[in-house]
C-alpha cells in the first residue's frame, strides 16, 4: 500500500501500463482467433464459390472482403519494437542518481514518464483495434456475400 502520493501515482501509473499490456495480448489473441476463422472461410466458403468457374460479383466481393480481413489481421498480429510496459532499471537508477533525486522526486517523475509512455503505446494500440474492428467486419460481410452467392447457384 502505498504511502506517499508520489508512490501512489506511481503505482497507478504502472496498473495503467499493465492494464494496457493486458489489452494488448487480448486483442492480439482473438486477432489470431480470428485470422484462423478467415483462412477456414477463405478455404471453405472462397474455393465452393470460385469452384465452378463461372466469378461472380458476389463471388470475387467476398473473395476481396476475406483478403482484407487476412491482411488486417496479418497487420495487427505483425511484431513492433514501439511497445514499451516498464522502464529499465539501471537506466532509471543512472538518471536519478545523476539527478540528486529522492525516492519520492523519482516516483513522480517516473509516474509523468510513465503516462508518456502510455500515450504514445495507445496511439499504435487503437490503430491496431481499428484494424481488428475492420477485420471482424470484412470476415463477416465476406462470408454473408459468399453464403449469398451460393444460395442463388
Amino acid at each position: 500500500m502505498a504511502t506517499t502520493l508520489e508512490e501512489f501515482a506511481y503505482d497507478l501509473s504502472l496498473r495503467s501500463l499493465t492494464q494496457q499490456e493486458a489489452l494488448l495480448n487480448e486483442v492480439r489473441a482473438r486477432t489470431g482467433v480470428l485470422l484462423a476463422a478467415t483462412a477456414i472461410a477463405i478455404s471453405l466458403l472462397g474455393g465452393r464459390a470460385l469452384d465452378d468457374g463461372a466469378r461472380t460479383i458476389l463471388d470475387l466481393t467476398g473473395v476481396g472482403l476475406g483478403t482484407v480481413s487476412f491482411f488486417l489481421s496479418v497487420y495487427v498480429l505483425a511484431p513492433r519494437g514501439r511497445f514499451s510496459f516498464n522502464p529499465h532499471g539501471w537506466e532509471t537508477y543512472e538518471y536519478f542518481i545523476g539527478q540528486g533525486s529522492d525516492v519520492g522526486e523519482a516516483q513522480r517523475i517516473l509516474a509523468y514518464w510513465n503516462r508518456e509512455v502510455w500515450d504514445d503505446n495507445q496511439r499504435v494500440i487503437d490503430r491496431m483495434l481499428t484494424s481488428f474492428r475492420w477485420a471482424c467486419f470484412a470476415l463477416a460481410a465476406a462470408v454473408v456475400v459468399w453464403s449469398v452467392g451460393l444460395a442463388l447457384q
